[in-house]
């Protein structure tokens, strides 16, 4: 049975109250420099095993990872854990290091960016990540790059590597408020 032709409505049809812009699908443009890596899981009936960083590729398929990280040198590698309801941790820059994050199962989180280096092609420009819960990806962020994030599940964990040890006489961390009116209506959770 061949199915049957529904009516149209005109936008005009609807009640001024309940009139919006069209909801967008649309790809977004990412950060200049910002690269992001979706992790494979090899999963069995016994659980799953991934892989979230490889120094070379050695055999056919570790090529991608591998060539995420060719000139990523790892300095220190960090894990941190927040278990505070309603919190959000940012937003922070470097002048001199590259972070790599990853929210490992089963933590979820939000990555709020906003690029803050005046002469990027992106300058202004904000991206979300959301992460973990099976959104395995690596997110790599350039320096000049203010990145935070916003914890979907409590606890949340954060895996992250960075290019540059931490040194409490030259810390290279540069504070934005986590509600600077370019990123503040990005933390929330969207309905709908």
């Amino acid at each position: 049975m061949p199915p049957t032709k529904t009516s149209e409505l005109a936008p005009a049809a609807i009640a001024d109250e309940f009139r919006s812009g069209v909801k967008s699908y649309g790809a977004k443009t990412p950060i200049e420099g910002v690269r992001v890596h979706h992790l494979p899981r090899i999963v069995d009936d016994r659980g799953f095993f991934q892989e979230i960083y490889r120094a070379k590729a050695d055999h056919p398929g570790s090529e991608a990872l591998a060539g995420f990280f060719q000139d990523v040198p790892v300095a220190q590698i960090n894990f941190t854990i927040v278990n505070a309801e309603s919190h959000i941790k940012g937003l922070h820059y470097h002048l001199k290091q590259q972070d790599v994050w990853y929210c490992p199962h089963p933590s979820k989180a939000k990555f709020v960016l906003f690029d803050v280096r005046k002469d990027s092609p992106t300058a202004g420009a904000t991206q979300v990540i959301v992460a973990g819960d099976g959104q395995d990806v690596l997110v790599r962020i350039p320096e000049g790059v203010a990145h935070g994030y916003r914890p979907l599940t409590n606890p949340c964990a954060l895996f992250y590597i960075v290019t540059r040890t931490f040194d409490v006489k030259d810390p290279d961390e540069w504070r934005i408020a986590w509600d600077h009116p370019a990123v503040k209506d990005l933390w929330e959770v969207p309905n709908g």
